[in-house]
């Protein structure tokens, strides 16, 4: 065998071991959101619980799933973000959170007997995931798109593959609260803003 055929060989045997890699780590992520989302989905559906108590829960179910503290600082801008104190970005996560789950899970609520399906994966990246789903009721759908980035350190107490955008009905989440923060914070301080995130 020459050496131009080996050399062939083996690319293409390392090309099969990284698709091989790349759809394993597709199925795993899969697996583990789908997980999570019927977690989700038993808790909205819950009758006993308030909407706030739905919510804390939901938070506590997710918080591995999300990267909470890179969303925030990416909805807020790095200028305005690096001008806040350690404690008052905490703060301001903890209202950011509080925001998101009080968002995502009325949309869900309206919800019942759900079908959900995860109609495709795209890997744009190596360290990019993106899962299009569908949540059907009867006629009605509503597409949501998580997107994942692999962090080239594993985070405590995180899984290794985190949401840090949400696309619900072609909305992004994050885009829109970047663009809402930016024309607030043109006139007001990040304190009003806080005091409003609060409420």
């Amino acid at each position: 065998m020459n050496s131009i055929l080996k050399k062939i060989l083996v690319i293409c045997s390392m090309f099969i071991f990284t698709q091989n890699l790349i759809a394993n780590e597709q199925i795993e992520l899969k697996n583990y959101f789908l997980d999570k989302i019927d977690k989700v989905i038993i808790i909205i559906q819950n009758k006993e619980l308030s909407i706030a108590d739905k919510n804390d829960v939901i938070i506590d179910l997710l918080t591995s799933t999300f990267d909470f503290e890179l969303m925030t600082k990416l909805a807020l801008g790095k200028k305005t973000w690096k001008s806040l104190k350690k404690e008052k970005r905490a703060k301001f996560i903890e209202l950011y959170i509080r925001k998101m789950a009080t968002s995502y899970s009325s949309k869900l609520d309206t919800y019942n007997n759900e079908i959900i399906e995860i109609k495709e994966i795209h890997q744009p990246k190596p360290n990019r995931i993106s899962l299009v789903t569908n949540f059907e009721n009867n006629d009605e759908k509503l597409k949501i798109v998580y997107k994942f980035y692999k962090p080239k350190k594993q985070k405590e107490n995180k899984h290794s593959w985190l949401i840090y955008d949400v696309e619900i009905l072609g909305v992004s989440i994050l885009k829109a609260d970047k663009a809402q923060f930016r024309e607030f914070l043109q006139t007001k301080s990040i304190d009003e803003l806080m005091k409003i995130l609060s409420k």
